[in-house]
């Protein structure tokens, strides 16, 4: 039996359980149901190998042209996305602020706070839904 026919079978065993402790729920034997439930989690538990969750990094970022949005695969390539539209856009910050700073946080910092809300950025993680053919 292939890995997903055998993950299907654990969770239509999951499912068969849990319906019988929905059907006893009134009435019939609700301690021997939530056994067979418990007794059902954990062999499903004990054969499913949980894969890490993938997640994806969408940057978000409100200016007076629109909007623009990125999907990064990770925090980090989200900064650096970041810092360069503050690198591109510069210019527009008072001469007092002199030349962009390296460092990337303060210098997107500096940027946004200058704009006081007329532009504006915000980054999501987001989890990344199971690939079927896996």
């Amino acid at each position: 039996m292939g890995k997903s026919s055998r993950l299907f079978q654990y969770f239509v065993n999951l499912l068969v359980a849990a319906g019988e402790v929905v059907r006893n729920w009134d009435h019939g034997d609700l301690a021997e149901a939530v056994r067979n439930l418990d007794k059902t989690l954990k062999e499903v538990n004990g054969n499913v190998s949980v894969m890490p969750r993938r997640k994806i990094v969408l940057l978000i970022i409100e200016h007076c042209g629109g909007r623009n949005i990125y999907v990064c695969e990770s925090q980090d390539t989200a900064i650096d996305r970041l810092y360069s539209f503050v690198e591109k856009y510069w210019y527009e910050t008072p001469e007092d602020f002199g030349d962009i700073p390296t460092n990337q946080r303060a210098a997107i910092r500096a940027y946004f706070e200058e704009k006081d809300g007329r532009e504006s950025y915000e980054i999501l993680t987001l989890p990344v839904l199971p690939n079927q053919t896996q």
